[in-house]
């Protein structure tokens, strides 16, 4: 096991936020190669690690850079020790939904970490800069009322990306949880989640749900990526979570094989090495999921596809959905959303949540209402959040 205080460098590059796996999807699916959605996040990590203070910096356009520094480890904490169970390995042709048993480890992770051992994190655009102080092996995420752990001492995981997660886009993370704990969504039904990336909302819905209810949800995560669906997997393994699903695919207007470039760049996107890959794609209706409470939808521009595959799911479960488009959705994709959703009488107005999404400050996540009934219902709940006068930024340490 490494020492957390060794020095060590680590450099990647991978598409998060809105998980460039879903970008990837576009570009093959939507517009071949080449397409880059308005809300993806491309981030650049570099990381070095020791017990001084120590900051990297590489400003690149459209990239977002981590500066990282550790500060010293609180000498008189209580220690604790990560559960270790047996890694699922899926793989990129998955077949079906596969919902995680509840870790039973029989024994524990070597090593012994602090608890309130401390990261200091910049995420950085080419336009801003939001330094933060993180937990390093267990992380609140305040909107939820959760605290996650997280393998903090092998980056490779992407553990480390976890941190800024749980202030970025927060004010959707508040909207989410409170209509949760009202009961304007029903946490004994089912989350679907795309575009899961490492599970940074999955896992604290899921950890959310099982403490609002003895019979919580499942919350279903799917990724074209098997290296971060795995990821994710680890985690929800290190938190004893048991009501999360996965899936390994893309959800599409039809069912098939999606084949990946053989460019470095796209076989980067989707966590996978150089060469030709498969993915399956299929569309959601197929997966014969049932009870849905919340249907969130981040693919980078290839949401009308999916949505055209899940008709019968919407008009059978009738669940609240988040899409990701630009402020007032007129792009043509959004366009298209648009369309489909108020073709099933689902009501939007007025429902825009006035929050960055990504490192285009168009970016916003939208909420569509199965009825005005249940608008109504929420906006007793989250009127005050949607009203909000001032755009609040992508990453919000402090949000009042």
């Amino acid at each position: 096991m490494r020492d957390p205080m060794n020095i060590v460098t680590h450099s990647y590059e991978f598409m998060h936020h809105r998980r460039i796996s879903r970008v990837l999807v576009a570009a093959v699916i939507a517009f071949a190669i080449g397409w880059i959605g308005l809300c993806s996040d491309k981030i650049n990590i570099d990381i070095e690690e020791n017990a001084d203070t120590t900051t990297t910096s590489n400003k690149i356009s459209d990239k977002i850079n981590i500066e990282k520094s550790t500060s010293e480890t609180a000498k008189n904490n209580l220690l604790f020790q990560l559960p270790l169970c047996k890694p699922l390995n899926l793989t990129a042709v998955q077949e079906g939904i596969i919902c995680l048993p509840k870790c039973d480890p029989s024994v524990a992770d070597e090593g012994s970490l602090h608890p309130n051992e401390k990261i200091n994190l910049t995420v950085q655009t080419n336009r801003d800069k939001y330094p933060g102080e993180y937990g390093k092996y267990r992380i609140h995420f305040p909107e939820e009322e959760i605290y996650l752990h997280v393998d903090g001492r092998e980056y490779k995981k992407g553990g480390e990306a976890m941190h800024p997660r749980s202030v970025t886009e927060r004010l959707f993370r508040r909207v989410i949880a409170k209509l949760f704990r009202a009961g304007v969504l029903d946490p004994t039904k089912n989350i679907i989640n795309t575009g899961s990336w490492i599970g940074d909302n999955a896992l604290p819905w899921a950890m959310m749900l099982e403490q609002l209810t003895t019979k919580p949800g499942k919350v279903i995560a799917v990724d074209p990526s098997p290296m971060y669906v795995n990821n994710m997997v680890n985690t929800a393994h290190l938190n004893l979570i048991g009501n999360v699903c996965t899936h390994v695919t893309v959800y599409s207007a039809k069912t098939g094989i999606v084949f990946t470039s053989t460019t470095e760049h796209m076989g980067v996107n989707l966590g996978l090495k150089r060469g030709e890959k498969q993915i399956n794609m299929i569309t959601l209706d197929s997966e014969n999921i049932t009870n849905l409470a919340l249907l969130h939808i981040d693919v980078e521009g290839h949401e009308s596809e999916l949505l055209t595959g899940a008709m019968d799911l919407i008009k059978t479960s009738r669940p609240v959905i988040v899409t990701e488009g630009v402020s007032g959705l007129t792009d043509s994709n959004d366009k298209k959303v648009a369309e489909i959703l108020r073709s099933l009488d689902y009501v939007h107005e007025s429902s825009e949540i006035p929050e960055i999404c990504g490192w285009n400050k168009s970016c916003r996540n939208h909420i569509w209402w199965p009825d005005q009934d249940m608008k109504d219902s929420a906006m007793k709940v989250i009127g005050n959040d949607l009203s909000r006068s001032e755009i609040v930024p992508w990453v919000s340490s402090e949000l009042l």
